[in-house]
Parts: C-alpha cells; structure tokens; sequence
C-alpha cells in the first residue's frame, strides 16, 4: 500500500458504501480502502463490489493498521463504541478519524471522551443521503455538489485540511461550523421536516384508504411520503440525540399550528394570510 492513499470506512451503509464508490471514482488505483461491518451478507455485497482491498469484521481487519483516515459511517448510538474500538488499534501511520454523523455535538462529546488524545479527530456531516438504506442502495455521486459540514475538530490544522481536501475531491462543498450551531441549523433544516413527515403519513393513512392514497396522492403527498420512508431506527437516533434543539422546534411550530387553528375558527382570511406569510 505504498505511496497510496489508505482509507478505511466502518458501516457499509447507503453512506459508507457511496463514500467508497466516490472514493474509487475520484482516486482509482490511488486509493486503497479497506470496508468494516458487522454484517457477514453486507460484507459479501462489499467483496463483490471492487472498491475494496479488503472486507472484514473490524477485529478480524489485517490491513486497517495501515489506514491514514477512518470514516466512521454507522449509527449515532454505535459510534461511541467504535471510537472506544478504533482507539485500542495501533496504527502504523498519525490516524485522523472522521464521521458521517448528522448530530454533531454529541459525537463529538464521544470522540473527546473515547479516543486517544494522539489520534486527531475531524467530525463531519454530508448533506445527502435518500430514503433508502443499505450498501445495495449507495449512489456514486451521492456527494456531488453536496454540502460537507466540518464541525468538532481535535486535530492539526493539516489533518483538518486534509478531510476537507477529501470531500471536495468528491464535489463536495465544504463549510465549518461549531457542533452546536450545526445541531441548531440542521434541527429546522432536517430534523424538524422528517418530524412532519412522519406525523403526516402517518395521519394521511389513519384517516384515507391506501387504494384513494394511491389512486390520489399527488406531488405534495409524494414528497412528504418519500421523507418519511426513511429508516425509523435511524431517525429515532437523530431525534433523540438532538433532543434539546427538536424539542424547541416542536414547541415552535405547536403554537404556529394553535394560532392557525383559531384563525380556521374565526373564518378570518386576511389574518390567515398574514399568519402563512410570518
């Protein structure tokens, strides 16, 4: 693996699997990845892909000792544990470790606590993704011309350049932030907007038959239905690790929600247009 780039990425989701498609696409025989999961058919999938030198259970992974950079690419909830993993590895090289996650103060927190204080640390967050999951799902040019959020970093200014040198190798644009102000931003851009999702689904199919669903479900429902298709175990994670910030969004939109409702009541069109436009 001399003279390449050597990368490992833990989780062969939808995410991890694109990172590694991308990767392949941008580096070709410049980069050698090695994939990590705890799924004996995901790493069957992973070996027949090609993108990999190697596909292994993270214990049983000869080559990771040579990794430059680890993307950690699974679930919140599983991420404090694989810090705490990684962190008994002795690598060969200065490791930077990375992620994919969408809450950001969290993970950090867990990354300060569980890793060792000489291996650098550069959170990250790739604004894409769909509703499907799984390495069989991944998308090559998920990233392309995507947002990267850099947020929570313990590490040398050049192991930072270095993830963003990565990121935008794959099209993407890169923008940092703190892990606080990216937990707030991303609870009205994404978090707050699956909420609404999957409230409304889930109200369209208490009250409607899935044959007038089908039959009527036009751009609006298709879109909000797409959404709230996603992984509920995923999300449910996101939730909770955004707790505080969602929480606020809800109360928010709870009292914009009361306010319409008794304008409904009143029968009061120019005070219901004032109140759709704040």
């Amino acid at each position: 693996m001399k003279n390449k780039l050597n990368i490992t990425i833990v989780g062969l989701g939808l995410i991890g699997g694109s990172l590694a498609a991308a990767l392949k696409n941008a580096y070709g025989t410049k980069v050698s990845i090695v994939g990590i999961d705890n799924n004996a058919r995901v790493l069957k999938q992973a070996a027949k892909s090609g993108f990999f030198s190697e596909v292994a259970l993270l214990k049983k992974s000869k080559m990771i000792t040579n990794s430059r950079v680890v993307f950690v690419a699974a679930g919140i909830d599983s991420t404090p544990f694989l810090f705490e993993e990684l962190g008994k590895i002795d690598f060969v090289k200065k490791i930077i470790i990375t992620d994919v996650g969408s809450v950001k103060a969290k993970v950090f927190k867990q990354a300060l606590k569980k890793l060792p204080i000489a291996f650098d640390f550069v959170g990250g967050h790739p604004i894409a993704g769909t509703e499907k999951t799984g390495f069989q799902n991944l998308v090559p040019d998920l990233f392309q011309g995507r947002p990267v959020f850099i947020s929570g970093t313990r590490a040398s200014k050049e192991s930072v350049s270095f993830i963003k040198k990565i990121w935008k190798s794959l099209g993407s644009l890169v923008y940092s932030v703190t892990p606080e102000e990216h937990d707030k931003i991303f609870a009205y851009l994404s978090h707050m907007p699956h909420v609404l999702a999957f409230g409304l689904n889930s109200l369209t199919k208490k009250n409607l038959p899935h044959s007038k669903i089908v039959k009527y479900g036009g751009t609006s429902y298709k879109d909000y239905s797409r959404i709230s298709e996603s992984s509920e175990d995923l999300w449910s994670e996101i939730f909770l690790s955004n707790r505080k910030n969602l929480i606020k969004g809800i109360k928010d939109f709870r009292k914009y929600l009361d306010k319409l409702e008794n304008l409904l009541k009143d029968n009061t069109k120019d005070k219901i247009q004032k109140h759709l436009k704040s």
